[in-house]
């Protein structure tokens, strides 16, 4: 009996510390499992392989404390599993608090939670330690309850998962378009800047930020200065564009399907492909294409499109657990799932703690490139996950120096939009192409502020956590050398309403488009 309470014991602190691993696998929303590419079971696998490997290390070394000869010794010894047992029950909590969305914050203090308990333990260690021992029976039935609720809960769910799960998808595919571009026919290229900010961008700009790009497309298209966001959700806002209609809240099941909910008095429904700009541009005869991030654009979309690419390398942003790719093997992601593994790596190889993001951001550039010398995709998307954090950006010939933060992305995706406008150049549907700037959403202050990696420049760039939720919108239309700007408020929604003009042969000059814009100010369901 007391042997399978040490191994419960060593279970159950395993659990606390994969908490975070283990909510994201049994949430019902699935949301980290929809944003990965199927199959996951080397994400399920790794995770199940980690918590019986670290239930024996753990139980092992509840054992072996129990032996110790000397109460004095074990006493001392516990302080370090009093600390342990509270810093990841408290990490745990808050990782699971701030990743699956539960709606509720712990409190500030809780960060100090394990070092409180130290505190306490400590003077009761000296001074009382007949009820020093009462905190370490408690701690242990604490950990016995875990190891229960792993054993007949927890694992078998996990092992559940590792075999319910779906076919292989395609993340990157090219079918034959059936109408080729011909010259004089227009073509649309739109590129979206993740987390782009226009106060950031032409506004208030750091001294130290120059954005060569951003100034010049300005100079020559249609741009937004009170953009109103539909959102600050990438997985909501951009499909809410792609439909025409605002998206108010996302699910997945175990097969990444996308259900969602257009309001809180509907029910789900499974996302529509046939009702997006891709399928009316496809009715026209135009040739489609995506080479995107983050939202799963081949499987949600896989029948209007004729040419794809996604990526998400993450499966958690920042954290410990960042480095987990559902197309890792079973072993690399049980490794970096272990306590410390990561850190050791990181200072063996030298290698960047946001190379995930970096990856990810070379390998959707690459694609947008071979996108837009397809001539054939008359309307090709972009989703570039730049500026967005984690910062990435480390060029020692820039200015700036080795910069991690938001506003080295915002150099970075400066650059990313020179390359882009260099490709579409040399396309000899150059002259013909609409190309279309914007973002998802403004720079979340409130998200990043305060995390991992924020920085005293970019607390300056807020003025102290000050947020302006204006996202980027400009537009250039074929021939276009001059600088025209909207000030009246405008929803986001009007993306998709010129696309599909521009798809229909509506609207041909920036004239046209601006004279067909809203003149009010867009009402509360679009700005939400």
């Amino acid at each position: 009996m007391t042997k399978t309470r040490l191994w419960l014991q060593g279970g159950g602190l395993a659990m606390l510390y994969l908490l975070p691993l283990i909510a994201y696998f049994l949430s019902p929303s699935q949301n980290l499992f929809y944003h990965q590419v199927m199959p996951i079971t080397s994400l399920t696998r790794g995770v199940v392989l980690d918590l019986l490997l670290m239930a024996l290390v753990l139980g092992a070394g509840f054992a072996l404390l129990r032996r110790i000869q000397s109460l004095f010794l074990r006493r001392v010894l516990w302080l370090s599993a009093l600390f342990v047992t509270a810093f990841v029950t408290e990490r745990g909590l808050v990782d699971v608090l701030q990743n699956v969305s539960i709606g509720f914050n712990l409190p500030t203090w809780a960060e100090q939670f394990p070092w409180i308990v130290l505190a306490a333990a400590v003077p009761l260690l000296l001074f009382a330690p007949r009820y020093y021992d009462l905190v370490t029976k408690a701690t242990e039935v604490f950990l016995m309850s875990a190891g229960i609720a792993t054993l007949f809960v927890v694992l078998p769910q996990l092992l559940y998962a590792c075999f319910n799960h779906a076919p292989a998808e395609q993340a990157s595919f090219v079918h034959a378009v059936s109408q080729p571009w011909r010259p004089g026919e227009p073509r649309i290229v739109w590129v979206l800047f993740d987390e782009l900010s226009y106060d950031q961008v032409f506004e208030h700009r750091q001294p130290d930020i120059d954005l060569p790009a951003f100034a010049s497309l300005r100079q020559e298209s249609v741009s937004f200065s009170h953009l109103v966001p539909m959102g600050d959700q990438t997985e909501l806002v951009i499909p809410s564009l792609f439909l025409g209609q605002p998206i108010y809240q996302l699910k997945s099941n175990r097969q990444g399907a996308m259900l969602w909910l257009s309001s809180p008095e509907k029910s789900w429904e499974r996302f529509p492909p046939e009702d997006t700009v891709f399928a009316a541009a496809q009715r026209q005869g135009w040739g489609t294409g995506v080479a995107g991030w983050y939202n799963p654009y081949c499987r949600i979309l896989v029948s209007v499109l004729d040419r794809c690419y996604w990526t998400h390398r993450e499966f958690a942003f920042g954290g410990r657990f960042n480095r987990l790719y559902s197309r890792r093997s079973v072993w690399g992601n049980a490794r970096d799932g272990f306590p410390l593994v990561p850190q050791i790596e990181k200072a063996w190889h030298h290698t960047s703690a946001n190379q995930s993001h970096r990856l990810d951001y070379r390998s959707v550039l690459r694609e947008a490139k071979s996108l837009i010398r397809e001539e054939n995709i008359r309307f090709a998307f972009i989703h570039l996950p730049v500026p967005h954090p984690p910062g990435i950006f480390a060029d020692p010939a820039q200015s700036v120096g080795k910069r991690e933060d938001y506003l080295g992305n915002l150099i970075l995706a400066d650059q990313a939009l020179a390359q882009l406008r260099a490709a579409i150049a040399k396309t000899s549907a150059a002259s013909n192409t609409i190309f279309i700037v914007s973002s998802d959403h403004s720079w979340r202050v409130s998200t990043w502020r305060g995390a991992p990696g924020w920085t005293k420049a970019e607390e300056r760039a807020t003025s102290g956590g000050v947020f302006d939720p204006r996202p980027v919108l400009m537009v250039r239309f074929p021939g276009q050398n001059t600088p025209k700007q909207v000030d009246r408020p405008q929803s986001e929604m009007i993306v998709h309403d010129l696309l599909l003009d521009l798809i229909a042969g509506k609207v041909r000059t920036p004239e046209e488009w601006i004279a067909m814009l809203p003149s009010g100010t867009p009402g509360p369901h679009e700005a939400d």
